[in-house]
């Protein structure tokens, strides 16, 4: 790391107070770029270094680390570069501002792709007639990344799992899932769950009903 630039302040209650003015100012902007931020810890608490808080914060694929936020004014913390002993300190690595927001922000935007495609697999079933337990569909919370999470897809007294990444599914797309593990891509994978859950696979519309 560099020791060019802004030291961290002498004065701790200075410094307290510029951590969390920043802690807010990098919530606010993770909310502003569509990711949800479900909990930080507003006061913070100190580092063993001095000049900075350690903060708390649930948001994608942040669950178990705590971002480290030196106390400096807010425009320093953001010109900062990431070698720089003033960047902000995530797990075992240093960002600059900028890419911190933008790999949440990249993150929180394939985990809504994610469920997109889950909430648009479910709804293909349903129309095709799979008998689903709607009160049972949901994610695995033991069998999820930043990329891809498995859904549990109940089926009379069988459970289904199915493995939907950040990428677009659908009709006429290569983009792969899995079901029980096993890789598909779309019409494929609807037909898997069929045949993993014991259930019959509805019969294809003639050629002459569907252009009837």
């Amino acid at each position: 790391m560099t020791n060019d630039g802004p030291p961290l302040p002498t004065d701790e209650a200075t410094a307290t107070d510029h951590a969390r003015e920043n802690m807010q100012a990098l919530v606010a902007e993770l909310t502003a770029r569509g990711c949800e931020v479900l909990l930080f810890n507003k006061e913070g608490r100190p580092v063993p270094q001095g000049g900075s808080l350690k903060f708390d914060i649930e948001a994608p694929d942040s669950y178990g680390d705590t971002l480290v936020v030196p106390g400096i004014p807010t425009d320093s913390l953001k010109s900062a570069k990431r070698e720089d002993s003033w960047a902000l300190r995530w797990g075992h690595k240093s960002y600059t501002w900028t890419a911190f927001v933008d790999e949440r922000s990249a993150l929180a935007q394939g985990l809504r792709t994610i469920h997109t495609n889950a909430d648009l697999f479910v709804a293909e079933l349903r129309k095709r007639g799979l008998p689903l337990n709607a009160d049972g569909v949901g994610p695995d919370g033991d069998a999820a990344s930043s990329t891809w999470i498995t859904y549990d897809l109940p089926i009379g007294e069988e459970v289904v799992y199915a493995s939907f990444p950040d990428q677009p599914i659908g009709p006429g797309l290569d983009q792969v899932l899995y079901v029980q593990g096993e890789e598909y891509t779309w019409e494929a994978a609807v037909m898997a769950v069929f045949t993993e859950a014991g259930v019959p696979v509805p019969d294809r519309a003639a050629p002459h009903q569907l252009t009837s």
